[in-house]
């Protein structure tokens, strides 16, 4: 039996989404629109002589800021442009004009625009506030990783985190995220760490989130630390109990070779109805039951898929029902399985297998059918040492049903066949034992009718 390795999925799954789910929101720093209220790194402030802003500046700069709010993008566009034509403006007017430009382009969904102003209000840094220049470090650092620029990002990344006196859980998240996106998921463990204990320090401050724990998942799995990812995964399933993280953490425990708890556990999942839309699961379920010697117990949850449509009737899954029900010794109810699963497949050794269970059930016509419908398709495979046995044992079967059937003539054509398939000397004799036999029977049956 082979386990589906669910786990094998699990940086595709789970990596972007954790992503996308965790990433903090890069907008500009300052302004008086709705999205100016999500959260921004909060450096501690230093101090530094800044120059002031004169009166007629900032009624311009407040004229456009209402002009964005009021999404007259043109009109902002035009009064910032004037702003900054003028000659006669100090370093921190134009920085703070170039803020609001920041502003307009993030409103009008212009990254590439407001990273621009951004790196625009650094050329006057000296002349803003040391700690809007490290949240304008850290936007940027967001608006890069959004364009998928990640060295561009660390770069900025790097320069804010060793200046800034306040690194908050979210923000340790981020460079996380950073570090997973540039393949360095040692790193990506290290930050992501950091973030879930800064959290939980917090006293309820900073909620951890199942991103993050998802996140932490990928990295550790890229780096094949398996156990790690199984206690991830443990932590998952205790908090945020989705069916996913039940089969990903049942294929976790297989790959640890820890079979029986993987098996458990995939039971469990089965038995709270969380493979009920994953049909190639449900016949893991089967084939663990027969794993287990509880053939009957597979062929019971197959029927019960069948029934209510979660898995499809085809060739191996009929296969596979039917079999269980053979190592479950209910030969009768084999049967119909077998065949519908030979006739998919034109399988020579179903055939021969239902056959056999026909055999057993003392069906010989019927047996003689199936060891038809082997002869033929073992007959159109390539010769071989498998296929001749299969072929000798089918032919052998059949020769025994005609014999059962007083089919004489037909019994001694298939051992016949059977005699010219026969290598070894054991296969001859056991050959020649049943043609006595079948001689003796015939000659029985004509002393009966008054022949001999």
């Amino acid at each position: 039996m082979r386990m589906i390795k669910t786990i094998k999925t699990l940086p595709y799954t789970v990596a972007a989404a954790a992503l996308l789910a965790a990433l903090p929101a890069a907008v500009p720093v300052i302004g008086s629109s709705a999205a100016m209220a999500q959260e921004a790194p909060k450096p501690a402030a230093k101090s530094r002589k800044v120059p002031a802003l004169s009166l007629d500046v900032h009624k311009q700069i407040q004229k456009a800021q209402e002009a964005i709010d009021a999404k007259s993008y043109a009109e902002a566009e035009g009064i910032l442009r004037e702003v900054l034509a003028r000659e006669k403006i100090n370093d921190y007017e134009r920085a703070v004009a170039w803020q609001i430009n920041a502003m307009l382009a993030f409103e009008k969904d212009d990254t590439k625009g407001t990273i621009r102003a951004y790196e625009q209000i650094l050329k006057y840094a000296e002349s803003i506030p040391e700690a809007l220049e490290l949240q304008i470090m850290f936007g940027l650092a967001q608006l890069y990783f959004a364009e998928e620029n990640y060295p561009k990002a660390l770069q900025f990344v790097k320069q804010w985190e060793t200046r800034a006196e306040v690194v908050g859980a979210t923000q340790i998240l981020f460079i996380g995220q950073l570090h997973y996106a540039l393949s360095d998921y040692k790193k990506c463990v290290e930050y992501v760490n950091r973030a879930i204990t800064d959290a939980q320090n917090s006293g309820g401050g900073v909620e951890v989130k199942e991103s993050w724990y998802q996140l932490l998942m990928s990295a550790q799995w890229e780096q094949g630390n398996l156990k790690e990812v199984r206690d991830i995964l443990e932590i998952l399933v205790i908090n945020w109990p989705k069916p996913v993280y039940w089969t990903q953490l049942a294929g976790i425990f297989g790959e640890l070779g820890q079979e029986t708890v993987s098996f458990s556990l995939t039971e469990a999942a089965y038995k709270q109805g969380f493979l009920d839309d994953k049909p190639q699961q449900i016949v893991n379920v089967a084939q663990i039951q027969i794993a287990r010697q509880a053939p009957i117990k597979a062929a019971w949850i197959l029927e019960k898929g069948f029934k209510d449509k979660r898995i499809e009737k085809t060739g191996d899954n009929q296969k596979l029902l039917g079999q269980s029900y053979m190592l479950a010794s209910e030969w009768r109810k084999a049967v119909a399985p077998l065949e519908a699963a030979a006739k998919a497949g034109n399988d020579g050794d179903l055939w021969l297998q239902a056959g056999q269970v026909l055999m057993q059930l003392d069906k010989y016509a019927e047996a003689l059918e199936a060891f038809d419908g082997a002869i033929k398709a073992l007959s159109g495979q390539r010769a071989g040492e498998q296929r001749d046995r299969k072929l000798l044992t089918a032919q052998m079967q059949s020769g025994q049903a005609h014999t059962e059937l007083k089919h004489f003539k037909e019994a001694e054509a298939s051992f016949g066949a059977a005699l010219k398939l026969a290598k070894a000397d054991r296969d001859r004799k056991t050959a020649n034992q049943w043609i006595a036999y079948m001689k003796a029977e015939k000659a029985r049956e004509d002393m009966l009718e008054g022949k001999g």
